[in-house]
């Protein structure tokens, strides 16, 4: 009996050796050309879905905005705005796009819960992008949600910029840095927009 539990253990060991070979052999050279923070934010993102269930919030970065005492949810979002097309600008992130939906069968002005999207590009920067890869197209404009939840708190949301530029084989210099540039607009934007600073 022991020689037999000695051997399925030498059987099990000898397969976890050469399917670590074969892995090493077929897929090593192919993660050997990520970027080297791919591995580590493909990890972040599955420890966020694997913790909460919710994909969306592996992919999605958000801030709370600041409401200051006396100032009602109308000002602070008025504010908040303003503020991410000032912050955009010096970016040259130009807004392209807005959109504001209904909630509860509402807009946020006729006492709906507030859900407001607004998109900014560059197109010079979206040229260079789309001149390197057609898909990524998929990712612009690049868009800030303001969403109010159930108990009246509001959120700014942004799509997490780091697996789209690090996520695969380093970028080319010149395009690396413009995406970091256009990462540094998005959450600059959002944090300053969300801080209710300028009320």
């Amino acid at each position: 009996m022991m020689k037999l539990i000695k051997g399925l253990f030498t059987l099990v060991g000898a397969i976890v050796v050469i399917g670590a070979i074969i892995g090493a052999v077929t897929i090593g050279p192919k993660i050997a050309k990520l970027d080297p923070q791919a591995l580590p934010e493909y990890m972040k993102m599955f420890d966020t879905v694997l913790t909460t269930g919710d994909p969306a919030k592996g992919m999605v970065r958000k801030v709370k905005m600041v409401i200051p005492e006396g100032v009602t949810k109308a000002e602070a979002f008025e504010n908040a705005i303003e503020v991410m097309d000032e912050v955009g600008a010096e970016f040259g992130l130009a807004m392209v796009d807005q959109k504001t939906m209904p909630r509860n069968g509402k807009l946020f002005k006729d006492g709906g819960l507030l859900t407001h999207i607004r998109s900014y590009c560059s197109p010079a920067i979206a040229d260079r992008f789309l001149t390197h890869s057609g898909e990524f197209i998929g990712f612009m404009p690049c868009r800030i949600g303001i969403v109010e939840d159930a108990n009246g708190d509001i959120y700014l949301y942004t799509m997490g910029m780091e697996l789209m530029i690090n996520g695969g084989h380093v970028l080319p210099p010149e395009m690396l840095e413009l995406a970091n540039e256009v990462k540094k607009g998005m959450y600059t934007m959002m944090e300053k927009g969300a801080a209710g600073e300028d009320l």
